[in-house]
């Protein structure tokens, strides 16, 4: 008599309160399921802010076209902000 596959029931989990979705793997891996648009932006958001601080500061003073590129940034940033 061949043996019946197993049939697991997979166990979902989110660390932030139902914003990300993972599968949790039996080995313990996880397998994103599902990610809002507000866990994207908040994962950006962690990801970007190496941007600012003293040594991001420092650093766009050592690259002039950096500079450059974020005082056009700021510009844009602020001609957005005064219209809102």
């Amino acid at each position: 008599m061949p043996k019946k596959a197993r049939k697991i029931n997979p166990i979902y989990i989110s660390p932030d309160g139902g914003e990300t979705v993972y599968e949790q793997l039996p080995n313990g891996d996880r397998v994103l399921v599902t990610q809002s648009q507000k866990a994207k932006d908040e994962e950006q958001a962690s990801e970007e802010q190496e941007m600012f601080g003293v040594e991001a500061i420092e650093m766009r003073r050592k690259y002039p076209t950096l500079q450059k590129a974020w005082d056009k940034y700021l510009t844009v940033w602020h001609l957005i902000n005064e219209k809102e």
